[in-house]
């Protein structure tokens, strides 16, 4: 049985359509930004998400494609920051939600209206010694 949150942020990522995978080796690294109105009021508490239209989150998922489909997530280390067209960068502060069968790495940052950000997130998958460059770039409205 899936999860709450994992269904909710399967539902987000196809209402966005922008999920971006990075592979390395073994590793593939699946993201999803979405904004935080997406999120129940009541998931948001729970996992202490902040829930605005100036608000967004990125979801985060590390797979090693070597193993069995029943094995869906596997832990990894996140860091990463984003950036506006301004050049002002902003760490993102990931949060671990391990719900057994899936880990998320869950981050909020803020948005504009119609602003373009940048994204650059290093990762590095649990038994690796290889980090993964994500780097990729969205485009944002507050709802």
């Amino acid at each position: 049985m899936k999860s709450i949150l994992g269904c909710l942020l399967l539902l987000a990522g196809l209402a966005q359509a922008s999920d971006e995978v990075f592979s390395r080796g073994d590793f593939e690294v699946r993201v999803q930004p979405f904004p935080s109105t997406f999120l129940t009021p009541q998931l948001a508490r729970q996992y202490n998400l902040p829930r605005s239209q100036t608000q967004a989150v990125l979801n985060l998922s590390v797979y090693d494609t070597r193993l069995e489909r029943a094995v869906k997530t596997i832990p990894a280390s996140v860091q990463g920051s984003h950036s506006n067209l301004l050049g002002q960068s902003f760490e993102l502060e990931f949060q671990t939600i391990d719900e057994g069968e899936a880990i998320y790495y869950i981050a909020p940052f803020r948005i504009s209206d119609d602003e373009l950000m940048r994204f650059d997130i290093t990762v590095l998958p649990q038994d690796s010694t290889r980090e993964i460059d994500v780097q990729f770039q969205q485009k944002f409205y507050a709802q």
